[in-house]
């Protein structure tokens, strides 16, 4: 028995299964509806909203108006029984899909006054930057009051003083020949400085005599 064409082509998961529920049940979660409770402050306030219609900003206007709380946090129980912080826009859709699994849907939010223990927690202290180090003083302009005086080395008779100190060394230091023609020049030098004062003195001496007699 012949069938007809295409018969016994076997059926496509896609052609035999039936749509596929994600995107339905995701349409679903979007129109359906979910009962907020907010309690705080010895009240709670109770309201029916959409789903895709609930935002962080509306759950904190209700709370605005209706509990006059200036600083607050919100919390909800999850599938675990852990109390988790709600503060933006996507942990708000973590806690409505979960109670969209319950029948009724309702989002039980507990309302803490203060800050979150986040927002409480003290950020680290910041470390300083270490100082300048101080700048270096201009120098001041050469010959003012200010300019530095010249070494003592460079004055004529400390010069002297410092190179009549070193000979006896340096002296020592020499040759024996060498010593002895300096020894000789230095005797010579005493003593044509030695006759060199007698004549000065023999010559004022005249002078002054020939002065008296011509006084005289």
């Amino acid at each position: 028995q012949s069938s007809g064409p295409g018969l016994d082509r076997p059926l496509s998961k896609k052609e035999g299964s039936g749509p596929d529920p994600a995107p339905e049940q995701e349409s679903q979660n979007k129109m359906a509806t979910v009962i907020v409770k907010i309690s705080g402050n010895n009240q709670t306030r109770r309201w029916t909203a959409r789903a895709d219609h609930l935002t962080f900003a509306s759950i904190q206007k209700r709370v605005a108006d209706n509990f006059q709380t200036p600083k607050f946090y919100l919390t909800y129980k999850d599938d675990e029984d852990d109390d988790i912080n709600v503060s933006t826009d996507e942990e708000l859709q973590e806690a409505v899909s979960l109670a969209l699994k319950t029948e009724p849907a309702v989002l039980r939010l507990k309302l803490v006054e203060g800050l979150s223990p986040a927002a409480a927690r003290p950020s680290p202290p910041t470390t300083s930057p270490p100082p300048a180090a101080p700048s270096a003083p201009d120098a001041a302009p050469q010959g003012g009051a200010n300019a530095p005086s010249a070494p003592a080395e460079l004055n004529p008779h400390v010069f002297f003083q410092n190179l009549a100190d070193a000979l006896p060394q340096v002296m020592s230091a020499l040759p024996p020949p060498l010593q002895s023609i300096l020894s000789q020049m230095e005797l010579d030098t005493a003593a044509s400085a030695a006759a060199n004062a007698a004549a000065n003195a023999a010559s004022r001496g005249a002078s002054s005599a020939s002065g008296a007699a011509a006084t005289g």
